[in-house]
């Protein structure tokens, strides 16, 4: 057996997954159990790959989710060096599932629905796949918790990790260390009025109610972020919800029909059913969603589910269906 952990960023708090702290309590861990260990540094790959896309989507006026972008290459890595040392297995610490159909290996969401990781995994490519293991997808977090602890394992009392390992102080202090700079643009309503300015249309996020600066009767959200026009779109929550999305760069892996499909278009978020699924050119999908979603924002994943399995994903296309 053999211990590895990844090194992708080099700063952060203590709460960072990825952080040279988070190395430090992994060897500490391996070195309780009794095994080797050793550190995978992929700060370089990770920031060509993960972190300068999510920064060019989130300026584009994309909301990114950088952990989907970043298992499918750390995985991957992990697995040749598994070939390196000789290993056929390699066990990872996700709340998910590893089940085959006709042969092929697929994720599926696991037992603790609170902590579900399934989401995360969903572009990891087969071959991929098919070399993992996840032994913790039948526990739940507070189960792996208490047999940490009865191993003598520090990480048991460790608080929840950060969703996003470079920005554990928020998205504009990380911004703001990159260098940029305020960016004076409206606030205007779904007709176009002016009801407002901000600094910068990519500190906001869809779905967003606190911080816009705005005093109105009934309270407002942020509908869309038009980059362009550096504009911040904003109404109220009724405007929100929709249930025509649109998917682009779909992976699919058996969608078949509507019926008995779910897609789930935020990570925590409830899936939603289809009534309706169209497939376009470019590897575009049109969903009817059966029931509304709120906040479904350009750049976020969207997982397709069938019976809690993972068959298809993609991401929410800038012709999302919200009424602005």
């Amino acid at each position: 057996m053999h211990a590895v952990t990844l090194l992708l960023w080099g700063e952060g708090e203590r709460r960072s997954c990825c952080s040279p702290d988070a190395v430090q309590r992994a060897r500490e861990s391996a070195q309780a159990l009794g095994v080797s260990f050793q550190t995978l540094d992929r700060r370089a790959e990770f920031s060509l790959e993960v972190v300068e896309p999510f920064v060019a989507d989130y300026l584009a006026g994309k909301t990114p989710n950088p952990c989907v972008a970043c298992n499918p290459g750390r995985l991957a890595a992990l697995v040749d060096l598994a070939d390196e040392l000789g290993y056929e297995r390699i066990a990872t610490g996700h709340y998910a599932r590893l089940v085959w159909r006709d042969g092929a290996p697929f994720v599926a969401r696991g037992r603790d629905r609170g902590k579900d990781q399934s989401y995360m995994l969903a572009r990891v490519a087969p071959e991929t796949l098919a070399r993992l293991d996840f032994p913790l997808g039948d526990l739940t977090k507070t189960e792996v918790r208490a047999r940490a602890s009865v191993a003598g394992l520090a990480v048991s009392e460790e608080p929840e990790s950060q969703e996003v390992c470079f920005a554990t102080n928020g998205y504009r202090s990380f911004f703001c260390r990159r260098g940029v700079q305020p960016a004076t643009g409206a606030v205007v309503d779904s007709h176009g009025k002016r009801l407002g300015t901000h600094d910068g249309q990519w500190w906001f996020t869809v779905g967003q109610r606190r911080g816009l600066g705005l005093a109105a009767p009934t309270p407002l959200y942020v509908l869309a972020r038009r980059a362009a026009a550096n504009e911040v779109v904003v109404g109220g929550r009724d405007k929100l919800a929709t249930t025509d999305v649109e998917v682009r760069d779909l992976i699919d892996r058996g969608l078949g029909e509507a019926p008995g499909l779910e897609v789930q278009l935020r990570y925590k978020a409830a899936p939603v059913a289809l009534s309706e699924l169209q497939h376009l050119v470019a590897r575009r999908l049109r969903l009817q969603l059966a029931t509304p979603f709120e906040a479904a924002a350009p750049g976020q994943a969207a997982v397709f589910y069938r019976q809690d399995v993972v068959v298809g994903s993609g991401f929410i296309a800038e012709s999302v269906g919200v009424r602005v």
